[in-house]
């Protein structure tokens, strides 16, 4: 991959979180991976009995599905410049295993995983 040089006037990001990547530059690898667990409930009322992990779900240990065969995608550049410019660029958020990128990228596998748990009232009721 050929080096570039990235010129940027003005970049406002509100939130980066959860394995994400702000990049200026050309980059080779980026493997970013995120697991999350994410519990709703209809009151406002914790203890200890709500507290989960990773390894009550099965979706965090089960091996992902990834594609078997490399899909061929060719692929040709002419950089006219060896210059990226940008002008302004504002980004409210940039969450789980994501990137803003700015200059090339050779090699991208994200991974995210989110396990989402609603808890209604009359759920909770049954189960104290």
């Amino acid at each position: 991959m050929e080096h570039r040089y990235v010129h940027i006037r003005m970049s406002a990001i509100n939130s980066i979180v959860d394995s994400s990547i702000f990049n200026i530059g050309d980059t080779v690898h980026f493997n970013p991976i995120f697991k999350g667990i994410a519990v709703q409930r209809e009151t406002n009322v914790w203890n200890d009995a709500y507290d989960t992990d990773f390894e009550d779900y099965s979706i965090f240990t089960r091996q992902a599905n990834w594609i078997d065969t490399e899909i061929p995608v060719h692929m040709y550049n002419f950089h006219h410049n060896g210059t990226i410019q940008v002008g302004t660029v504002s980004i409210t958020g940039v969450s789980q295993s994501s990137t803003v990128q700015f200059g090339g990228l050779k090699n991208i596998n994200a991974e995210s995983r989110l396990k989402h748990i609603r808890i209604l009232q009359d759920n909770e009721i049954e189960n104290t």
